[in-house]
């Protein structure tokens, strides 16, 4: 029986959001069911195509190496590759992890650290960011000192030898209050070296978010070596603010900061949860900020984005939702900005046999067209990597693989988003599949995978 995310994870929020079903279209149009066949009879034939493409750079066992990568990976100037683990490793909390490509086209697999599930954190959700001199960040939705997780740092050994682990240090432990807790995404650094991010509970509770509806956070280093934090604001989950943000933030060329949240906005709909929103922030003079919200997401243009926002070269933004849409099955949207006003536009919509349930970042190649990755949906319903590209004002979706069933040997089930490299290679990590002999009854422990382009 195939594995489903909730049976392999750990219970990060007392929330949940159960979207109600959307009436599909599918019975009541046969011109759209045509379409739909069509479509996956073209996704069969491109499937052969599309596996001599894959390269399994890494099979997660379950023990020292972590299991369960649910973040995108990172690479560095050496095109070293950086991720995560939720679970596994030696104390069954979570790993970083290191690829290092070998002359022979193979990759050399290390852990750079193995989190405890204590005062160091634990279960590591979202991926790494690196400092100028080589330093890696990220968050533990787990642990730390008050275990409601914690911001982290990684130092390089100054001296190479037979150990790959980095020295980690803890820059803030979440105390679950009115400053957050339960951080799922990444941190992002501003031009002055402060970070940024958003934690899932804590600050402002509400009867859809009793825990509290979420923050997003400012630490800022000070001279003694030691990081301030600083609320930057806190989500009140109904009147168009939000709550349970998924994802981390990302700056645009103005240093204004955008994100997004998995519930809240219009309490209304999504079951009286809200289906979550799109925010900006931003920076005004004396240090503050001012919170805007985007959109309330209401089902129909989508429901509950569980992946940040991406900023393309021209200044628009674009994410995805996990459920809602046409088909209920997702969508991918786009914000353009005329005369300092955003415009919202759904682009294109999932029909499961194309994907279903896009969680990740969305990466744009040089020519403008989006790669992402569907956790569900495609021709096997265990995932798929899509391109979207641009077709006048509309866009068309090329459905490049579908992950085989069960995801032996490839992996299966994406929940992280796709790294773009110089040639138009994609990376990406697979939360279950790979090796079946490992993990819970049949799932397999994930796998990391390169798609390589022709």
């Amino acid at each position: 029986m195939k594995t489903s995310r909730a049976e392999v994870r750990v219970n990060y929020s007392s929330q949940s959001c159960e979207i109600p079903p959307l009436v599909r279209k599918i019975s009541a149009a046969p011109v759209r069911v045509a379409a739909i066949l069509i479509a996956f009879l073209l996704t069969l034939a491109a499937q052969a195509f599309a596996s001599s493409d894959i390269t399994v750079l890494h099979t997660f066992t379950g023990g020292d190496d972590g299991s369960y990568p649910d973040s995108d990976v990172v690479a560095d100037a050496a095109g070293n590759l950086y991720g995560t683990t939720q679970i596994g490793g030696r104390y069954g909390a979570g790993t970083v992890f290191k690829l290092t490509p070998n002359s022979d086209g193979t990759w050399q697999f290390s852990v750079l650290h193995t989190f405890t599930g204590g005062a160091d954190g634990g279960n590591p959700l979202g991926s790494l960011v690196f400092d100028a001199s080589g330093n890696a960040y990220a968050t533990a939705s787990s642990g730390g000192a008050n275990g409601f997780g914690a911001v982290f740092e990684l130092s390089p050994p100054s001296q190479s030898g037979p150990s790959t682990e980095w020295k980690e240090k803890v820059l803030y432990s979440f105390q679950g209050g009115e400053d957050g807790g339960l951080p799922f995404g990444n941190v992002v650094f501003d031009p002055a070296g402060n970070l940024y991010g958003t934690t899932s509970i804590g600050g402002i509770s509400h009867i859809g978010c009793l825990p509290g509806c979420g923050t997003i956070y400012e630490l800022a280093p000070t001279h003694s070596g030691q990081w301030k934090k600083r609320v930057l604001h806190q989500f009140a989950d109904a009147f168009s603010e939000g709550a349970a943000p998924r994802a981390g933030l990302v700056f645009d060329a103005s240093g204004n900061l955008y994100g997004t949240t998995f519930e809240g906005g219009d309490n209304e709909v999504c079951n009286g949860y809200g289906c979550g929103t799109v925010f900006e922030l931003i920076p005004e003079t004396g240090d503050q900020w001012k919170f805007e919200n985007l959109i309330d997401f209401d089902a129909t243009d989508g429901a509950t984005p569980m992946g940040g926002i991406t900023v393309t070269p021209d200044g628009s933004l674009l994410g995805s939702t996990s459920y809602g849409g046409t088909d209920n099955a997702g969508t991918i949207f786009q914000f353009t900005q005329q005369s300092g006003v955003w415009s919202f536009a759904t682009i294109y919509n999932f029909n499961v046999f194309d994907g279903l349930r896009p969680a990740g970042n969305l990466a744009v190649d040089k020519e403008g067209n989006i790669d992402g990755a569907t956790y569900q949906g495609g021709t096997n319903d265990w995932g798929a990597l899509f391109q979207l590209l641009p077709n006048g004002s509309e866009w068309t979706e090329n459905l490049i693989f579908n992950f085989p069933v069960s995801g032996t040997p490839v992996g299966a089930n994406p929940l992280g988003g796709v790294m773009l490299d110089g040639n138009g290679d994609l990376y990406l990590t697979m939360n279950q599949g790979g090796n079946l002999d490992f993990c819970q009854p049949n799932s397999g422990c994930g796998t990391v995978i390169k798609f390589g382009r022709p």
